[in-house]
């Protein structure tokens, strides 16, 4: 076998003469085998034509393969032997996974490579799979703590698929065919965007020669365009009135792309933020205030493109006084450095959920696999932990500043017409808004 070959930190490194890259991490102290399979291909590629293509064509790759041709023989092939095997679509990446005692790992490879390299899509498996996905869709709009993170994504990245709902839309996936699902398997899933990451007590040598041996015959081609994020819109508020006992609130701003230096800074302003019991957000609108249930904040990255989001439920009555509460929050962030002892608290935090997450083998699959996509290189523990001992209060109050300004929040809520009212008037009196459907 022919290939680029190189040894790094903790992992072994190859890309087959496809371009797949394969990274193997020997971890003799287990007893499984994770593997993740990357694919650089998601909603963000799609149109408003095939919307939703990216979710169906994962759904459709366990309905059936080559050599076994139903789902059943796909799930048991894998949990007769107490594995387990799943798949996820997101915005940029398609993963496959599947966890399995080491002596079985060369099966669950080969099931997997199977639904990439044979799939058989029926007809029949598109029509019955069509009305799950759309029941899928229609749960998703009855749930307001779901939904109100789709419309803020809307207000983000308008008339852009990173803003759409990575499911679809209901009359595309009516109108899917195995003809268009093919299409796109075959112009999306190219080799040179997919990494296949394995943890666990193996030889990374015979692990890399399955790899290319159950994977090196697919075809090179070119990756999809994918269209540059969209600058923000003018519309910065987005009330859905919905008869509930509950209001649904997101309040947003954009951050950064995946690369961009001021990642891990944003990271750590969002865990003093919002990130777990012991942040601002839960102890101060929750624990102290008792306003909300459900408080937190999250960011996300792109290759491109990223945000910042804080989520709220709480009763309606309550709406006011939960923006504001919120924005208050923001607005110490931005005037006020972060105590060092809090800071310190964070940054164990932040090192200590990364360092558990790699502490088993599907951890350390997933996170060789998704470093080597959108990075092209694996950082290790030590190199993240360094970066995060590297950000002080300074830095988290200039990207405070930088991207959480006021007249730059984008607002989504869901709930009773008399909450929404009361949450517009403090959130943008003089900004458009729109009354979604």
């Amino acid at each position: 076998m022919s290939g680029s070959v190189r040894r790094d930190l903790d992992h072994h490194h190859t890309t087959l003469p496809n371009g797949i890259r394969v990274l193997v991490a020997e971890m003799p102290e287990t007893r499984s085998v994770s593997m993740a399979i990357y694919v650089g291909i998601g909603s963000r590629v799609e149109t408003k034509n095939d919307a939703g293509t990216s979710h169906f064509l994962e759904h459709m790759l366990f309905k059936g393969t080559a050599k076994r041709p139903t789902a059943a023989d796909i799930s048991q092939e894998i949990e007769s032997r107490g594995g387990v095997v799943n798949a996820s679509t997101d915005k940029e990446v398609t993963v496959f996974w599947s966890r399995v005692p080491a002596r079985h790992y060369l099966v669950a490879l080969d099931v997997v490579a199977d639904m990439l390299r044979a799939p058989v899509l029926r007809a029949t498996d598109v029509e019955s799979e069509r009305r799950v996905i759309v029941e899928e869709l229609r749960m998703y709009r009855d749930q307001p703590q779901d939904r109100v993170h789709t419309l803020v994504d809307e207000l983000l990245y308008p008339r852009h698929p990173l803003g759409w709902e990575v499911a679809g839309r209901e009359d595309v996936v009516l109108g899917m065919t195995t003809d268009g699902l093919r299409a796109f398997m075959q112009r999306g899933y190219a080799p040179s965007r997919t990494v296949v990451a394995l943890a666990g007590p193996i030889r990374a040598d015979e692990a890399v020669l399955a790899v290319a041996e159950a994977l090196g015959a697919l075809a090179p081609r070119d990756p999809p365009p994918v269209a540059p994020a969209t600058k923000p819109g003018k519309t910065r508020l987005k009330l859905l009135g919905k008869r509930a006992e509950q209001t649904n609130l997101c309040v947003a701003w954009r951050g950064v792309q995946t690369q961009h230096p001021d990642k891990y800074a944003i990271d750590m302003l969002n865990a003093v933020l919002g990130e777990g019991m012991s942040s601002r957000l839960f102890l101060e609108l929750r624990e102290k205030r008792g306003l909300a249930y459900d408080v937190h904040s999250y960011d996300a990255n792109y290759a491109d493109a990223g945000h910042i989001v804080v989520y709220a439920g709480f009763a309606p009555t309550n709406g006011a006084e939960v923006l504001a509460a919120v924005l208050r929050e923001i607005e110490r962030l931005r005037e006020e450095p972060v105590p060092d002892s809090e800071l310190e608290r964070v940054r164990d935090f932040a090192k200590g959920r990364l360092e558990l997450r790699l502490e088993d083998t599907r951890g350390v699959s997933g996170w060789l696999a998704a470093q080597e996509l959108f990075l092209g290189r694996v950082r290790s523990v030590d190199e993240v932990c360094a970066i995060i001992d590297g950000i002080g209060p300074s830095d988290i109050q200039r990207v405070a500043r930088s991207y959480l300004q006021p007249d730059q929040a984008f607002v989504a809520a869901i709930g009773p017409r008399s909450s929404l009212v009361a949450i517009a008037a403090p959130a943008a009196p003089a900004l458009e808004m729109e009354i979604a459907s």
